[in-house]
């Protein structure tokens, strides 16, 4: 069983070059908004921290956060859970760990739509659980007949991941109608990936599937910190669903990580008080990026880059003989991290570049991508 590589695995291998060539690497790398998180959540870590908040919380998570969580779910996508339907998870990450695990047993089928988020597939790998992978149609829709076609393996559940990590892709009214169907027909669970949700442009509307009557029920929610609140260090997501399914990740909780840390959930929790305020601000300033980052990548003779319709990062398809494989390699070599769609299930000659950075940073990256892919051609 090989496990396929995370992104993050990056991290370890940029600062290896960096020391050994003497250079600074452009991460376009890893999808982490490089901005300051809210000056609240600091404080309000800090002040936890001096107020002796540092023994185990519970394992669902504090109760002030989860309210709060409950409050912010209402509000931003009309979805209503209690407090006793929200787990408080170590990053959104396990909160995927322990749908798997809590809800799924060994040689289970489940459905991930190409290109999907690597961990999806290595959390399945590593609990025996069976991947069935089905093309998505461009930039991410559910294509329908594929989809039938495979329900016959009798899959127990469907990851969705709207804005799609690596396309900006979001799934709209049709597709989550669709989506429904399946629920309907076949009885499957939904983990619905809203990591991203904020991230949407152009007057878009993000719609959870747990909004829609019907399927609220066989439907868990993940969100977390990280990127909408650029708290990826505090390593704090939540899942929120029907109680008796959070009840069953509770237990996987329990038994390995115990509970997030707590000074960090009271971090997360002074956060979430001013979302309205800070929220925005990141939005606008990721849509300005957006725009300017196709822009300059379509100047690129070799590079096609469509505008996302939301999240914070692009994924231009690359016109070279090399593989995105040996073109990431050689942009490392030359001082520019990117992640080659092969992480994501996608060998169709795509590159994931994260924009949630500084002007400065793109625009030396588009520069260090252009003279490294003329090299190429001569």
């Amino acid at each position: 069983m090989e496990i396929p590589l995370s992104p993050i695995s990056m991290i370890e291998i940029i600062n290896k070059i960096e020391k050994e060539k003497g250079i600074r690497v452009i991460r376009f790398d890893i999808a982490e908004p490089m901005f300051t998180p809210p000056w609240d959540a600091i404080k309000g870590t800090v002040n936890a921290l001096l107020k002796g908040y540092y023994r185990y919380s519970p394992s669902l998570g504090i109760i002030e956060l989860r309210k709060a969580i409950s409050n912010y779910l209402k509000e931003t996508r009309n979805l209503d859970y209690s407090e006793d339907e929200i787990l408080v998870t170590v990053g959104g990450k396990f909160a995927v760990f322990s749908f798997f695990l809590g809800l799924l047993k060994h040689g289970d089928y489940i459905v991930l739509l190409r290109p999907y988020w690597s961990s999806y597939k290595a959390i399945a790998l590593m609990l025996g659980i069976n991947t069935l992978e089905v093309w998505s149609k461009d930039p991410y829709h559910l294509d329908e007949e594929s989809l039938k076609e495979i329900m016959s393996k009798r899959p127990k559940a469907i990851v969705i991941n709207s804005p799609n990590n690596p396309t900006g892709g979001i799934l709209d009214i049709n597709d989550i109608k669709l989506l429904k169907d399946l629920v309907e027909d076949y009885n499957i669970y939904v983990l619905s990936d809203e990591i991203d949700w904020a991230y949407v442009y152009d007057d878009r509307k993000f719609i959870s599937p747990a909004s829609i009557e019907n399927l609220k029920e066989k439907t868990i929610v993940i969100d977390g910190f990280s990127k909408v609140f650029c708290m990826s260090g505090w390593r704090v997501g939540f899942a929120a669903g029907p109680k008796e399914l959070i009840d069953k990740m509770k237990i996987v909780q329990e038994h390995t990580v115990s509970s997030p840390t707590t000074f960090a959930q009271f971090g997360c929790l002074s956060a979430i008080e001013k979302y309205r305020e800070y929220i925005p601000i990141i939005v606008r300033e990721c849509d300005r990026k957006r725009k300017f980052i196709v822009e300059e990548l379509n100047k690129i003779n070799g590079i096609e880059c469509p505008i996302p319709e939301g999240g914070f990062y692009v994924y231009p398809y690359i016109r070279l003989e090399k593989s995105t494989l040996e073109l990431a390699h050689y942009l490392l070599l030359n001082g520019v991290a990117v992640i080659p769609g092969e992480f994501f299930g996608d060998n169709r000659n795509r590159l994931r570049l994260c924009y949630a950075i500084s002007d400065e940073d793109i625009s030396i990256g588009i520069e260090r991508i252009s003279k490294s892919i003329e090299k190429i051609k001569k």
